[in-house]
């Protein structure tokens, strides 16, 4: 009896540390050409080699990112981020939160009445998290209807109204993002080029551009200007 306890807590302690190591990646800003902040924006480099494609949250408690097919959450502006438990090989774009339920959308769906202003949404749930993303499990209404949770892509509204919208040019036949433009005129550029993947307003009316790392060069002269890791910039200011 007391070998098989020692056996049974031998593997608790060692599930438990390959858990500790597996949640928690430690982000070091600088093995990047990334600044961590600056005047207008945090800055915060994704843990893998991939753009980041969704946020939600508040950076002044805790964050979620997904890069498509992995989520993580940090509860220190970056520093250091928890792997959820999501391990299945269909992409993922964007979070919702219904009370205190968080959802995932697994597609992008395409709407406009004219090709130049078209909206790009996040759609199908597809699983959920009740412990703010880190476990995740199906969301069981296969059923979808237009009546489901959806979420703006390239498109976000500040409190009052005013829309802002990934700013787009096509160069050489590649289209590239060159920041944001407002529905009041006002340009936004980011500290470096990027490819923005999404935009998000929290609570407090801040900007969050989810993006790729960051670009150098454009046309066919594209390269990534030192690593993969994507990006999310966080406005410093509430917007109006």
């Amino acid at each position: 009896m007391k070998s098989i306890l020692l056996a049974c807590l031998s593997l608790f302690i060692l599930s438990s540390c390959q858990k500790d190591k597996n949640e928690v990646v430690v982000q070091n800003p600088v093995d990047t050409e990334t600044p961590v902040e600056n005047p207008d924006w945090y800055i915060l480099t994704a843990p893998d080699a991939r753009p980041i494609e969704g946020v939600y949250g508040d950076i002044d408690k805790s964050i979620v990112i997904t890069t498509g097919f992995k989520i993580y959450k940090t509860d220190d502006k970056g520093k250091t981020w928890q792997v959820g438990n999501y391990d299945k090989p269909i992409g993922i774009f964007s979070f919702t939160e219904i009370q205190d339920t968080l959802l995932v959308f697994n597609t992008k769906s395409y709407r406009s009445d004219n090709t130049k202003d078209r909206s790009i949404y996040a759609t199908r749930p597809s699983f959920y998290s009740i412990d703010k993303g880190i476990s995740w499990f199906p969301y069981e209404n296969i059923t979808y209807t237009e009546k489901d949770p959806s979420v703006l892509l390239n498109k976000a509204f500040t409190q009052n109204g005013t829309e802002y919208k990934i700013d787009q040019v096509t160069t050489d036949g590649y289209v590239e993002t060159v920041g944001v433009i407002t529905s009041t005129g006002q340009k936004i550029s980011l500290p470096q080029n990027h490819q923005i993947q999404s935009l998000y307003f929290d609570k407090k009316d801040r900007l969050y551009v989810s993006a790729s790392a960051a670009v150098c060069g454009t046309g066919n002269n594209f390269s990534w200007c030192k690593g993969e890791n994507g990006v999310l910039y966080i406005s410093k200011l509430s917007k109006k």
